[in-house]
């Protein structure tokens, strides 16, 4: 009788590959997505403050890369985070620069929009739900989900004395 242990040896081999070749590719792909997420995320953390408003340029090529990290993996909540303040931050430079608060509105529309797909995600996460109602308020909307909003992030996020105190000023 034929030793079976080599035709045995290819199937589980090929078995293997079948079962590598996708959490390979899954894995290069949310690298590769990870590596523009953090170059988007290490400009956006030099905006504001002290720092003052960045450049439209400064913008624009973040949210070039939060896209590309967008294209690579639309369904993490944390990218889509990311890219509604770099939505809001691009309508409040465009606002400035043309000296009309109006044209931000599609921007925080915009923004709006991506966090309530990230809450669909992700729905007990404290800082979406803050980052919604203060867009909430951008757009002059006060309203149930503003509401609803606030009262989400004050629940989830109740420990957290940033999130609180940015409830308290809305």
């Amino acid at each position: 009788m034929a030793d079976k242990r080599p035709l045995f040896a290819k199937i589980l081999a090929v078995l293997l590959i079948i079962c590598l070749v996708p959490a390979a590719v899954f894995a290069i792909k949310a690298g590769v997505s990870n590596l523009y997420y953090f170059q988007a995320e290490r400009q956006a953390v030099h905006w504001g403050g002290n720092r003052g408003r960045p450049s439209l340029q400064v913008v624009a090529h973040a949210q070039t890369l939060i896209q590309r990290a967008l294209s690579l993996w639309p369904q993490n909540p944390e990218y889509l985070n990311l890219a509604s303040q770099i939505s809001g931050w691009h309508g409040f430079v465009v606002a400035a620069e043309s000296d009309s608060p109006d044209a931000a509105i599609s921007y925080y529309r915009e923004a709006l929009d991506m966090l309530r797909l990230s809450l669909r995600l992700r729905p007990a996460y404290a800082k979406t739900w803050a980052l919604l109602a203060e867009f909430k308020v951008l757009v002059g909307e006060r309203d149930a989900e503003w509401l609803a909003a606030r009262e989400k992030a004050l629940a989830l996020g109740g420990a957290d004395a940033k999130i609180v105190d940015r409830m308290m000023r809305l």
